[in-house]
């Protein structure tokens, strides 16, 4: 169960982050059902303020899961982020045509 506090900073990271979110309604975002939807949006668009926003708000398994199962992850941030948590290529799912 989130505290207030975090809470808040997920409020703040939403209003600060909110235009990389335009196709989806901000306020009906859930952090932990859309956790992997939010940080795979924040590390493919939100540039270094978005991966320090992912590293505050979520667990490392979040991430991890994220990494290890979401398709639309650029491809050198799913490296970047699969050595920062020894994640072994072995469990990254790789799509077949990167756009």
């Amino acid at each position: 169960m989130a505290t207030r506090a975090q809470e808040g900073a997920f409020e703040r990271m939403l209003s600060e982050m909110k235009p990389l979110f335009w196709d989806t309604r901000v306020e009906a975002l859930d952090k932990e059902r859309n956790a992997p939807y939010i940080i795979s949006r924040l590390l493919n668009m939100g540039g270094m303020r978005g991966y320090i926003w992912v590293v505050d708000l979520f667990s490392e398994q979040q991430i991890v899961d994220t990494i290890c199962h979401r398709r639309d992850l650029r491809p050198i941030v799913r490296n970047f982020m699969a050595q920062r948590y020894h994640v072994p290529k072995e469990q990254l799912i790789q799509p077949e045509n990167w756009r």
